[in-house]
């Protein structure tokens, strides 16, 4: 008698053994992260689109923040972040941009494209609506690359 419950003590132990040991999941690729990936972090800048301004837009993008700026205007920090990604190349960041100048603050929400030098960015609502056809228009003037910003330079005609 003490045989059986024995043996069957032994095979409740593996059959649990076994689902514990099947039921584990790898790491999910489409779960949050803190701070920015790798593959974005670097300074971008995208060529002017008229003469008024001094020099074209540029993204700087750091492990725990980055900072968007057109010429002539406030610079757009955004904090406190953290990442998914979406797709191949893409990642959407959520943060919350501080105040400053004319910029109010608040909560920020933002598709990344990147593909070699370079990178494309889209809100996420717009993103969500119409998927990689969000950054038509960026495409025109996609952000390159760069170590340091540059003045002046060619002109984009949009």
């Amino acid at each position: 008698m003490k045989k059986q419950i024995f043996f069957k003590l032994l095979i409740i132990a593996a059959f649990c053994l076994i689902g514990v040991s099947i039921n584990q999941s790898s790491a999910d690729a489409a779960s949050w992260h803190k701070g920015t990936p790798k593959v974005l972090r670097g300074t971008y800048q995208g060529k002017r689109t008229s003469s008024a301004e001094g020099f074209g837009y540029f993204y700087k993008i750091a492990s725990k923040y980055y900072v968007t700026q057109s010429s002539n205007m406030s610079q757009i920090k955004t904090v406190n972040l953290k990442y998914k990604k979406l797709r191949t190349h893409v990642y959407r960041i959520v943060g919350h941009t501080q105040k400053s100048g004319m910029v109010l603050g608040g909560h920020s929400d933002n598709v990344l494209y990147r593909k070699g030098k370079l990178l494309l960015l889209t809100d996420y609502a717009s993103y969500k609506k119409e998927k990689m056809n969000a950054f038509k228009y960026s495409l025109k003037n996609p952000a390159k690359k760069t170590t340091h910003i540059k003045d002046g330079g060619a002109i984009v005609h949009m």
